[in-house]
């Protein structure tokens, strides 16, 4: 519940402070005393959108603080924890409005974006009478209406399609983490199936293209090399007397008389005779060499269209052999990878197909029961309605689902939208292009009223809710207030007597001069008080004898009211 809520400088209030109660807390003042600036004012501090206007004149800002205690739990366990709020006993929701038109957020004394605000004051208040900020106006929230209208048990069926979406969500991410798209993925092994195919077809060798090089240089530059081999031939052990080896045995020769008689001749006689040795041997391997080496176009052409091949792999897969044999390791290694995933994907999708025949028949179930809440809530709205003196509006809820086999979603296969028509005989249409704000407000009361177990939101703030009414309707309307104000903390907003007399608080805002300034007070009544402010919005005076006792009855009224209603057991 609201349990402070602090304002200065805000449009004609210079400082108020502010500590309303449990139950309805109602707000009367004569016209123009500024009894909307405390709904501004809420509004504000919810992240709703302001202006520079809203600044007290003269001064450089304006302020709000609203301090909520709330139950343990209440606030959503992921939107506590990114928010810290998990061991705050309090929530505190401030903002500060400059001159200029820039806002100051703050959530517990910390500095915040304004959108926190927005993002938690949903669970905290609900503020009905600024159209704009209305959730009933907000279509996306009339299928959490219509489900909450369906109790436990609708509860029971959410939380269970809750657990298989769950499973159908978390099958979804492992098929994805298994190979994400299926076509796609077999896109990528169609590659590597090729790829690892043209590398296999040529089958490189680790140095193959250093050899075939070597290789090549041999082969073409054959004629150079025969008549290297020829003139080497010729010069070792040609047919003439002028070879190596002819001088050779010529040295030997005549060396023979000498190496008979000096042992050094000897020694060399035997150095020359081993040199004509190796020369006749080296001439020897000449000729074979001649005889075996030949010019053959054919193999350089193969080695060429080796070269050529290995050359492609290399530019395609990393520019050595090494570097070739190594992706296509890798692309083996994942394609047998890739065969074991698919095992897996297929079991998965598998899965998933189960899985979406139950998601799909949880959805279909969900949207059944929702089709026979949707009669039972029009009825229930519309005979609320005609209780608040709304007897020719016709109610319905909407119900649609996307094609003949929708997908399932978050929330099942339904949209979700309230239809109105607030005249005999004209067609129902969307309930935001057509309701004016008090039939808004009082078809949210109608509604808050037939949820009141089941809405957890802990501050309703109602505003313009009694445009157009008057009598016996106001009286009805003062009690559904009251009885709303049983589960809830209850703000209202009201020129009427027949609802402020159901107030367990009376808070009075009145319009003030100093004659330099004009500036909104608002006080908290006393019982005597209070009757003083009914009978003048009975007859525009306080002190007229005959108002202040119609006052009185009202007031007891509103008691007998209340206290029999505490007498009852409470719907379930």
């Amino acid at each position: 519940m609201l349990t402070r809520l602090e304002i200065k400088d805000f449009a004609l209030i210079e400082h108020a402070l502010v500590l309303p109660g449990e139950g309805l807390n109602i707000i009367t003042g004569e016209t123009g005393a500024g009894k909307s600036i405390l709904i501004d004012a809420l509004g504000s501090v919810a992240g709703n959108r302001t202006s520079k206007d809203m600044v007290r004149s003269g001064r450089d800002k304006a302020m709000v603080e609203a301090v909520f205690a709330v139950d343990p739990g209440h606030i959503p366990a992921d939107l506590s924890e990114s928010l810290g709020l998990e061991d705050e006993p309090d929530i505190i929701l401030s903002r500060e409005i400059s001159s200029n038109g820039k806002t100051t957020s703050r959530l517990n004394g910390r500095l915040v974006a304004a959108g926190v605000l927005r993002d938690l004051a949903p669970h905290l208040l609900d503020i009905h009478g600024q159209f704009d900020n209305q959730s009933i106006f907000r279509t996306d929230m009339h299928l959490s209406l219509l489900d909450r209208y369906g109790g436990p048990s609708m509860a029971a069926r959410l939380e269970s399609y809750d657990a298989i979406y769950a499973s159908y969500a978390n099958n979804l991410r492992a098929i994805r983490a298994a190979g994400g798209d299926p076509a796609e993925r077999e896109r990528r092994l169609d590659t590597l199936r090729f790829q690892l195919s043209e590398i296999e077809a040529v089958s490189p060798q680790p140095g193959e293209d250093d050899k075939l090089a070597k290789k090549r240089k041999v082969c073409a530059n054959i004629a150079h090399i025969l008549e290297s081999l020829q003139e080497s031939h010729q010069i070792l052990a040609g047919d003439d007397e002028t070879t190596a080896v002819a001088f050779l045995a010529m040295a030997e020769t005549a060396l023979e008389p000498a190496a008979s008689g000096l042992e050094e001749a000897r020694e060399a006689l035997e150095a020359v005779r081993d040199a004509r040795f190796g020369v006749e041997e080296a001439a020897v391997t000449l000729r074979r060499l001649m005889d075996t080496v030949e010019a053959d176009p054919a193999l350089l052409e193969k080695i060429d269209r080796r070269l050529d091949l290995l050359f492609r792999l290399k530019r395609k897969y990393g520019g050595t052999i090494e570097a070739v044999l190594s992706y296509a390791a890798s692309a083996a290694e994942e394609l047998d990878h890739a065969e074991q995933d698919r095992e897996r994907l297929d079991r998965l999708q598998k899965e998933h197909d189960t899985l979406l025949i139950g998601l799909s028949e949880a959805a279909r179930g969900l949207h059944n029961v929702r089709m026979s809440l949707a009669d039972g809530l029009s009825r229930d709205i519309c005979r609320e309605l005609a209780a608040l003196d709304m007897k020719n509006v016709r109610f319905e809820v909407s119900i649609q689902s996307a094609g003949d086999d929708p997908m399932p979603g978050r929330r099942g296969i339904d949209q979700v939208e309230f239809l109105i028509s607030p005249n005999p005989g004209e067609p129902v249409r969307p309930l935001v292009r057509i309701a004016s704000g008090g039939e808004a407000s009082r078809i949210m009361l109608a509604i808050k009223t037939i949820l009141a177990d089941a809405d957890q939101t802990p501050v309703l703030v109602f505003d313009e809710i009694d445009t157009g009414v008057s009598g016996r309707t106001a009286v009805r309307l003062g009690e559904r207030l009251s009885m709303l104000a049983s589960r809830h903390q209850v703000f209202c907003v009201t020129h009427l007597a027949q609802i402020a007399s159901m107030a367990d608080q009376h808070l009075l805002i009145s319009k003030q001069t100093d004659g330099q300034a004009t500036y909104t007070q608002l006080e908290m009544l006393h019982e005597l008080e209070r009757r003083g402010e009914l009978a003048r919005l009975l007859s525009g005076d306080s002190g007229r004898n005959e108002a202040l006792v119609l006052a009185a009855q009202l007031r007891e009224e509103a008691e007998r009211f209340k206290s029999g209603r505490k007498k009852e057991t409470p719907p379930s």
